[in-house]
């Protein structure tokens, strides 16, 4: 059968889009300035209860392979979680999301090379990003997971790991510096290259997260490094090979390109983002999560002095001393304010000591006055209030308490 001169074309296409899309393209080291590094530091919550649960579920509509993969992973995922220590707010997407993008790194799969390559590009524009990029809930729930299961600096940086890519190079001059460009796995041990094309990478992190844990039988040390952090770039001897040097400092072109952040033309450092984080276990029932540096205490009773019972007024809800107030600091979970959790944040969890008083019944037109409001974060802060009541209780000029 003879084929005819346009399906000759058609399939001489083929091959070449083909060619194009399994080869492996050499890759420069640098600041990677196209690719989509948003951190979300001033919008987790906000993108977390909002928009990242529906942008999921229509991505994996619109996306098989990533429906797929997201649903391999969270089987492993339920299968893993009870056996690893998470902090408090890692959240069950954040696992899965880490489970998939790992497990489809080790194994080198072609949605591990779709993401990547669209994570590079994404970031050429918020246009590019917003109409073209298909990964918008899987990026943020990774971002969100190293973010969550980073360990200072010091415990990261002295455990050397190391990578092997092909075909890249990096021009030295100026600062010497780059970032990765994509998420990055690593390993501590030492691998030798197999050829001349491939380059190894020493790599001191900062910003790695240990990840061998989420895995079965895994006796060797795996990272997983996040695309901004910045690492200074040395040669390793004479060879071809590269010594990655963590700042400490990761930087982004994007903040909340979801809820309209533009492009910056420099490449802003990001402060870094703490908070107090709890650990725990969701395999084990009976736990006890307390922040170490904060202790409890009983009201101190002065000897002498009875704290007169308070009364309420329409619309005026009056805090007892046993009573835990709420916390006005609390986000509204419908309108959660943008922006990550202040370390301030913390000191909210200690009881405000809120304390009433009144004038015993006045003479004076028979009116119960409210002559202070004290709210004391401390024992000592309440205990001077109650001095200074019982003083103004026993100077009354008027003779009309009555002492008890």
């Amino acid at each position: 059968m003879k084929t005819g001169h346009f399906d000759m074309v058609t399939m001489l296409l083929a091959a070449v889009i083909l060619m194009d899309i399994f080869q492996v393209k050499a890759e420069m080291l640098d600041m990677a300035e196209n690719a989509f590094d948003d951190e979300y530091l001033k919008c987790t919550d906000r993108m977390e209860v909002k928009y990242v649960p529906q942008l999921l579920k229509e991505e994996k509509a619109s996306h098989a392979l990533l429906k797929a993969v997201w649903e391999n992973a969270e089987v492993k995922w339920e299968a893993r979680k009870t056996q690893i220590f998470l902090p408090m707010s890692f959240k069950d997407n954040h696992g899965i999301a880490l489970m998939a993008y790992v497990s489809e790194a080790r194994e080198q799969t072609a949605f591990y090379r779709m993401f990547n390559e669209a994570v590079r590009m994404a970031g050429l524009s918020r246009k590019e990003y917003v109409y073209d990029f298909q990964f918008k809930a899987f990026h943020f729930y990774l971002t969100k997971a190293l973010q969550l299961l980073r360990r200072p600096c010091e415990e990261s940086y002295k455990n050397v790991v190391y990578s092997i890519s092909r075909d890249t190079s990096f021009k030295f001059g100026g600062l010497n510096q780059a970032r990765l460009g994509h998420f990055t796995l690593a390993y501590s041990a030492k691998p030798q290259a197999p050829d001349d094309q491939h380059i190894l990478l020493t790599i001191h992190a900062c910003f790695g997260v240990a990840i061998e844990n989420f895995f079965d039988k895994e006796s060797e040390r795996i990272i997983l490094i996040p695309l901004n952090e910045i690492f200074n770039v040395s040669q390793d001897g004479t060879s071809n090979n590269l010594i990655l040097q963590s700042t400490n400092k990761t930087c982004s072109h994007y903040e909340c390109a979801f809820l309209g952040g533009l492009k910056a033309e420099n490449c802003i450092e990001n402060m870094e983002y703490s908070q107090p984080i709890y650990i725990y276990n969701p395999g084990e029932k009976n736990q006890n999560l307390e922040d170490s540096g904060m202790m409890s205490h009983e009201p101190t009773q002065i000897p002498g002095m009875k704290i007169p019972e308070t009364f309420s007024l329409p619309g005026i809800k009056v805090v007892q001393l046993d009573e835990k107030p709420e916390d006005q600091s609390q986000e509204d979970i419908g309108n959660p304010t943008p922006g990550p959790v202040s370390s301030s944040s913390s000191r909210s969890q200690n009881p405000s000591l809120c304390i009433l008083w009144q004038n015993a019944p006045s003479t004076i037109g028979n009116v119960h006055h409210f002559n202070h409001c004290f709210c004391c974060k401390s024992l000592c802060c309440s205990v001077v209030c109650y001095i200074l009541y019982y003083l103004k209780y026993l100077r009354d000029p008027t003779g009309n308490h009555q002492k008890e």
